[in-house]
């Protein structure tokens, strides 16, 4: 059940201890049952607290009375925001305000949330009522408000490589890229309102790739007549990508903006022909710092054709391991199932990819999930023999989407793999990884409270003894609070917990997609990326031509 507070006010919303599933109910088919039996019996769901206090909602109805709704807890869930708000900046700056608090501010809100919770003084207008401790009380809630101080480490700096074996300086924009791959057979798409953007564009690509030591000549321009209907864009470009003898090696298609045009000729060329692509918004191309745009573009087809921006500077033990990085993703389909997304690194720089993603239709779910990725291992291990001639010696498996409650259910999924690195003598590590954590670590002195600088790495105060997991902050925040991410070291026999930690920092400074630090490793990135472009646009599997590389970037 989903629950929005579209047109509800915060204030009005409250926790009624007085009514609860099991205490509250309702006259339905001849009989008084409560809310449990009423739930099973209409919706066949089963609510499994049945003293949970139930939320009310009172909203005026169009008297201005004030009607009340009740709502069960455990089956309500955030709706989010509409895309059109998220779209809207000014909308959005705004309620950053509200919801990226700066450190300071967090902590005395939170402080200030804690006091409430442990005031024991009622209501003098509603006497009967409960005080803030007696309801903590009731439902076994306890308020601990005892500042939590450990100590932490800060890591090295990674340090990135990149043509002719330059190290790249902190805030360095413009570098030779390691590998470099020539721009010479491609065709763009315009409609010709866009001539001259079209021009421009190509202009400012070939000024910008001089930088990076790329080349890039001019192309094939196909023209599109004012307003081309979605089929028109498929129609032109397969054309071009359906000739035998086709000499091109991607495709730039400038837009006006249309999302629908947008998301076919995605699913056209990631799945149903197999071509690289690059869709530009005109927009993108008219505003200021032009450049700096066609940089990132510039490096993004680099990655879509195999190219490489920069790599880490690797300690010995991790070259003389052969790793092989994976990293899993998944994303709901809506009326399809589930997009898994799984990427491979078969290079020692961990720059180069081999990509698969798998539909599950939703009857199948589970099963399916449990073998579709410890497959995609074994074949990706192969894929990695052939490109270097050995198999790898060390596997490192980044899972995100499974929590630590559900480790559970991977038993089948971890028995797989242990069978197929067992047969090749090869170690792993299976590590769940969650972005989305309860905890915000904060540097202090005296009464002030800032965000700890990139590198800040936790391995005891608040992790589970019992596990090997730590946490990693990778990039430098300048607005509201930092969420470090957490590594949860569920499966594998590898035992070298030094060398996971510092690769993994690493591996946050190569998502070809940025320049710059990301939250999770490179591999896992992309396999996000890859996941998110399914479920949003494309809802089919990879073409087969694009299993290496990154044509979904």
């Amino acid at each position: 059940m989903l629950w929005s507070k579209k047109n509800y006010r915060i204030d009005d919303i409250l926790f009624d201890e007085y009514r609860t599933p099991k205490k509250q109910t309702i006259f339905y088919d001849g009989k008084t049952i409560n809310l449990i039996e009423y739930y099973k019996l209409v919706h066949n769901l089963t609510i499994k607290h049945g003293n949970q206090p139930l939320i009310l909602v009172r909203k005026k109805d169009s008297q201005g009375n004030f009607i009340s709704l009740y709502f069960i807890p455990e089956f309500c869930t955030l709706s989010g925001l509409e895309d059109d708000k998220t779209k809207d900046w000014p909308f959005m700056k705004k309620l950053a305000k509200y919801t990226k608090l700066e450190p300071i501010d967090r902590v005395n809100k939170t402080n200030e949330f804690l006091k409430l919770l442990s005031d024991n003084e009622r209501d003098t207008k509603l006497p009967d009522r409960l005080s803030s401790k007696e309801k903590c009380d009731l439902y076994g809630i306890e308020v601990h408000p005892v500042k939590n101080l450990f100590d932490a480490y800060y890591m090295t700096e990674t340090k990135l490589i990149c043509g002719r074996e330059k190290e790249i300086q902190p805030n360095e924009k413009t570098f030779p890229v390691l590998e470099r791959k020539y721009m010479t057979n491609w065709v763009c798409f315009y409609e010709s309102k866009n001539y001259y953007n079209a021009e421009n564009l190509y202009n400012n690509l070939n000024k910008a790739s001089k930088a990076f030591g790329l080349k890039i000549t001019e192309p094939e321009w196909i023209e599109m007549r004012d307003n081309s209907s979605a089929k028109e864009w498929i129609k032109a470009a397969d054309s071009c990508f359906s000739r035998k003898k086709n000499t091109y090696d991607f495709a730039v298609f400038l837009l006006e903006g249309n999302d629908y045009i947008y998301k076919e000729l995605k699913k056209n060329s990631l799945c149903k022909n197999g071509y690289v692509s690059q869709v530009i918004k005109v927009k993108s191309i008219q505003k200021r710092g032009i450049m700096s745009v066609c940089s990132k573009i510039l490096l993004q087809i680099n990655a879509k054709l195999g190219g490489i921006s920069y790599k880490t500077l690797q300690e010995k033990q991790v070259n003389d391991r052969k790793l092989m990085i994976i990293g899993v993703d998944s994303s709901h389909i809506k009326g399809k199932g589930t997009g898994v997304a799984m990427v491979a690194t078969i290079n020692d720089s961990f720059t180069n990819f081999f990509n698969k993603e798998i539909i599950i239709k939703e009857d199948n779910n589970k099963e399916q999930l449990h073998y579709c990725i410890s497959n995609f291992i074994e074949y990706a291990i192969e894929v990695y023999k052939k490109e270097n001639k050995e198999y790898p010696k060390v596997i490192i498996i980044y899972r995100q989407g499974v929590s630590l409650q559900q480790k559970q259910y991977l038993k089948t999924e971890i028995a797989q793999i242990d069978y197929s690195c067992e047969k090749k003598n090869i170690l792993y590590y299976y590590i769940l990884v969650n972005t989305k954590t309860n905890f915000k670590f904060f540097e202090t002195t005296e009464n002030n409270y800032s965000n700890p600088g990139p590198g800040l790495l936790v391995i005891d105060g608040v992790t589970n003894k019992n596990y090997f997991e730590f946490y990693i902050q990778p990039q430098e925040v300048t607005q509201g609070s930092a969420t470090a991410t957490c590594f949860h070291v569920a499966y594998g026999n590898l035992n070298y917990p030094e060398l996971i930690i510092k690769l993994t920092y690493d591996l946050c400074h190569i998502y070809s997609n940025w320049q710059g630090t990301v939250r999770i490793s490179n591999v896992l990135k992309a396999a996000e990326k890859l996941s998110k472009m399914t479920a949003k646009y494309t809802f089919a599997e990879l073409n087969e031509n694009l299993e290496k590389g990154q044509a979904y970037l």
